[in-house]
This record gives structure tokens, sequence and C-alpha cells, in this order.
């Protein structure tokens, strides 16, 4: 073992650490992609690796739509944009975009990302594996930006809720001042404005939804 050290001593990626290689590594980090081809596929993207020309992400095939939404959620990062692709094929096997949509995780924002568990599983968890597993900070892959790579400790699956929730991004506005439509609108998680707010102050709208109250708008 010594002597591997010795012979490694000179190598610039043996003295750089692991974590700090990720710390740079997300650091560039921009968006998420994903493509769904219906009925056929559904596939992510983290990152590009310059250097090996390789994707960092998955495949997954025969993937209901109905799951699009708990996956995207699931494997986004905070702070990041979301681009959710749609394709389909004609009878001469040529591709169509039938969408290109832009999500992202509320403002605020703290949930883990997920990467594939054993067997490439949508759903890993820590305590799916009975020998135990080592956090991914425990390997270098420590938080940065917000961005926080990690397994949920419980098991969860296809009917359990998301680990945050996305919301749509209208990016129509001349100014490219975004407004998230929310889609999930439960009363008890916001404040009525006499509460929350402030007079003679300044707001800025980041997200915006309507729901009835009382059989009302």
């Amino acid at each position: 073992m010594n002597a591997t050290k010795d012979l490694l001593s000179g190598c610039t990626t043996f003295r750089c650490s692991f974590e700090s290689q990720w710390e740079q590594r997300a650091k560039g980090i921009t968006s998420m992609v994903a493509v769904y081809f219906p009925k056929k596929f559904f596939a992510y993207c983290h990152w590009w690796n310059s250097v090996t020309s390789k994707k960092c992400g998955y495949i997954w095939k025969k993937v209901p739509a109905k799951l699009i939404p708990l996956l995207l959620a699931n494997y986004s990062f905070n702070n990041h944009l979301i681009y959710f692709i749609e394709v389909s094929m004609d009878s001469n096997e040529r591709l169509s975009y039938n969408s290109v949509k832009k999500y992202q995780r509320l403002p605020g924002c703290t949930a883990i990302t997920l990467v594939p568990g054993g067997g490439k599983g949508m759903f890993p968890s820590q305590n799916a594996c009975p020998y135990g597993v080592l956090k991914f900070s425990e390997v270098g892959i420590v938080e940065v930006d917000n961005i926080k790579i990690a397994w949920s400790k419980r098991g969860h699956g296809q009917y359990s809720a998301p680990l945050a929730e996305i919301v749509e991004v209208n990016a129509e506005d001349e100014d490219d001042v975004y407004i998230s439509k929310i889609k999930i609108r439960n009363v008890s998680s916001y404040k009525p404005a006499y509460t929350a707010l402030e007079p003679n102050t300044q707001y800025t709208v980041v997200t915006a939804g309507y729901a009835k109250y009382r059989q009302a708008l």
C-alpha cells in the first residue's frame, strides 16, 4: 500500500480529493434535463462530463405518464431549472418534439436530489440496504449551493408523496421575470396577506395560484 501511495504521490488527480472534485463539478451544474418517449422510456441527465463525454443520468423503460411528475420532483435540483422534453416517432421513424416545458422546485426548497439505487431502481432508500450504506457525504459528495445528493432514509415508491413540489415556469414575460404557477394548493401551507405582509413594503411575486375557499374563489 505504501508503495502504491508513493507511486501516486506525483499525480495531481490523486492529490486532489474527491470532495474537492465534486465541489467543482457541482458548481458547474446549471439545470436538469429529462426526455420522455411515451410508452418507450424516460431519461434524465444531471450533467455532462466534458472529459469522458458521458452523461450522468439514467434511462428507464416503459415508464407510465403518471410517474413523470414524481420523477421530475425527486431527481431535480434545488434552485435549478428542469427542462422536460416529450418526443414521439412517426411511421417513418422520424422523431418530433411534442412539447418542451420548464419546471422548478419551489423557492426556498432544501430537499434532497435522488440518484438511482441498487439495480438502478427509481426509488432508492437507505433502509432498503440490509447491510447498511454509506451516506453520500461520507464519500465526498457533500452539499454544494443547496445541491444535496442523497437517498431517502425511509422506503418510498410510486404512490409516495414527492420529495419536493415543482411548478411549471412560464417564460413569456418580456423582462424575464418568471412567475411560477402553483398546481398543488394546500391552504394550510400559506398565511393570509394581512398576517404576513408589511405596509409600505415592496414585494416580488415569484409564484402564484388560486383555489376555492369555502366554495368561493
